[in-house]
């Protein structure tokens, strides 16, 4: 039986080295590959649309635009079904997050407390593809 491919995840952060530290966290040869970095959300969009990943990972806060919007733009894209989008931000109120499920985010993390558990929950998704 063939191998299945690498999870594909795409970050988009503000921040680079929170980026780059993302995807250190994440990576993982032959189970997890980072696909692409945005740091805004045209950049975002455009690349998520070319490349199709499995997984967005997704700060709320990027350099200019917003995650709401990336959000809003996967969903609405028929070729990016079934890409999951997972947010992570240090805006923790219940009503944010409630607000970022019901645009379609999958997952929402704490960027302070919750990295481990992201880490952990594209793990999971990894597995599920096999």
């Amino acid at each position: 039986m063939p191998a299945k491919r690498p999870l594909a995840v795409f970050i988009a952060d503000d921040s680079e080295p929170v980026a780059e530290m993302l995807r250190e966290l994440i990576t993982e040869p032959g189970r997890i590959e980072v696909v692409g970095m945005a740091e805004s959300q045209d950049t975002a969009i455009a690349d998520i649309r070319r490349l199709k990943p499995d997984v967005v990972v997704l700060d709320l806060q990027l350099k200019t635009g917003s995650g709401t919007d990336v959000i809003r733009a996967v969903r609405a894209s028929n070729e990016l079904r079934d890409t999951r989008v997972i947010v992570i931000s240090n805006h923790t109120a219940p009503q944010l997050k409630a607000g970022c499920l019901e645009l379609g985010a999958n997952g929402y993390f704490d960027k302070v407390k919750e990295l481990p558990d992201l880490a952990t929950e594209l793990r999971r998704l990894a597995d599920a593809s096999r």
